[in-house]
């Protein structure tokens, strides 16, 4: 499970980009983490996940209060940057084999993993290749499997589909909606409104470093004049705050 509570993190005295918020997640939720450009979310799973101090606040995930059990975090976390740095002078497999020496995995269960993910995300032909030649879709698959290569108990997500084909994302989806039959803890920061409702049992809206929204997606939907993720999401915002484009404006 995943607790915080008042947690703060400044960048600069002018710029807070998390102001004193705090929230539960329960083992085996999905935590659909939603905001716009610039309101928190990646600020709050580096935070999570152990690579990002903080100012003040309490922070602790599985009982591992952070940042001094940074370590310990990291050994039963698995995490998905929102920016695929891998090593790219790897190759795909030397680089799992380096994620298996990490988490101590025995040779015959990695390679079984490997095998495994490899085929399900249809990237087996390229276990061989260095990392640096391979697609954007292609090195986000690999960076997903290192993720979950050790069976990790909680899990960070931040845009984890960047790149991905269609059947890719709802392998992924299914992936991540059996994972949490498991009672792993998922937190998943995403822009795709459609794709979080599908797979959240918890949503949380944050907007410039506050939490606006918290409730499970049941009790989303079970809300009066509720329709789905994306309306409300889009009623939360004044007309004069979102932009509209204009074509005569543009290119008159």
């Amino acid at each position: 499970m995943i607790e915080v509570k008042g947690l703060t993190k400044k960048y600069s005295e002018d710029i807070t980009a998390l102001n004193n918020i705090s929230f539960r997640i329960n083992e085996g939720e999905i935590c659909g983490y939603i905001g716009v450009n610039g309101a928190g979310k990646s600020t709050t799973v580096k935070i999570l996940s152990g690579g990002l101090n903080f100012d003040s606040g309490d922070v602790s995930v599985y009982g591992l209060k952070l940042p001094e059990n940074e370590i310990e975090l990291k050994k039963i976390s698995g995490y998905v940057p929102e920016s695929s740095a891998l090593f790219n002078s790897l190759k795909v497999n030397e680089y799992f084999e380096f994620i298996g020496d990490v988490y101590n995995l025995p040779a015959d269960i990695l390679q079984k993993r490997i095998n495994y993910f490899s085929s399900l995300f249809d990237f087996s032909q390229y276990i061989k290749e260095s990392i640096g030649i391979l697609s954007k879709g292609n090195r986000q698959k690999v960076l997903i499997t290192s993720a979950l290569l050790h069976d990790p108990k909680v899990i960070f997500l931040d845009e984890p589909l960047n790149g991905l084909d269609a059947n890719s994302i709802i392998i992924f989806q299914d992936v991540m909606s059996k994972l949490s039959q498991k009672k792993k803890t998922i937190f998943y920061c995403s822009h795709l409104l459609d794709l979080i409702e599908k797979i959240s049992t918890k949503i949380i809206i944050i907007e410039k470093g506050l939490i606006k929204l918290d409730k499970s997606s049941e009790e989303l939907k079970n809300s009066e004049d509720y329709t789905n993720l994306e309306n409300l999401f889009k009623g939360m915002y004044s007309e004069n705050s979102v932009r509209k484009f204009s074509y005569e404006e543009a290119f008159s």
